[in-house]
């Protein structure tokens, strides 16, 4: 979806009179929220991660008009923009997580979302490994506990202690 917004402005990208740093500012404008729409909800993997990166180079390339043919290295063309990896390295898929899970904890009127972050529906546990929760991704964000960063929350919020 990301990609097809990206070809979807293709003249502003393929237009010589733009200047780099104004597509770039484009891009992020246009492209980046298609592409991260909904991401304070995801729980990240590796593979994931990846995606995202490589989506992200994927972009950077097209707007210079780099081909794959070309041989350049990533940092090459990033250093050419004049930039860094910006979705993850900024963590601003972090950054929209914890806003995520401070509003879902500040939510008074329904307590679905704490029961559904906090793993606590009735179910029977599938066999394997189990697979990150969204809950272990906050904590490792933060570097506090689950519950530590919930009391934090309030506290900063509303002054309320536990």
């Amino acid at each position: 979806m990301a990609k097809q917004g990206m070809v979807s402005h293709n003249n502003i990208w393929k237009d010589k009179s733009i200047p780099k740093p104004l597509k770039f500012k484009l891009l992020k404008t246009l492209v980046w929220p298609r592409m991260l729409y909904g991401c304070e909800t995801w729980t990240m993997r590796k593979a994931d991660e990846s995606k995202i990166e490589a989506a992200e180079m994927w972009f950077s390339r097209r707007l210079l008009r780099v081909s794959w043919k070309d041989r350049r290295t990533n940092e090459n063309v990033l250093a050419e923009m004049g930039t860094e990896r910006t979705l993850l390295s900024v963590s601003l898929v972090k950054e929209r997580r914890l806003k995520y899970i401070g509003h879902a904890e500040r939510n008074t009127k329904t307590n679905l979302m704490k029961t559904i972050f906090e793993g606590k529906t009735e179910a029977k546990r599938g066999r394997g490994r189990p697979s990150l929760s969204y809950v272990d991704q906050v904590s490792k964000a933060t570097g506090l506990s689950y519950r530590a960063y919930r009391r934090k929350v309030r506290t900063e919020l509303y002054g309320e202690g536990l």
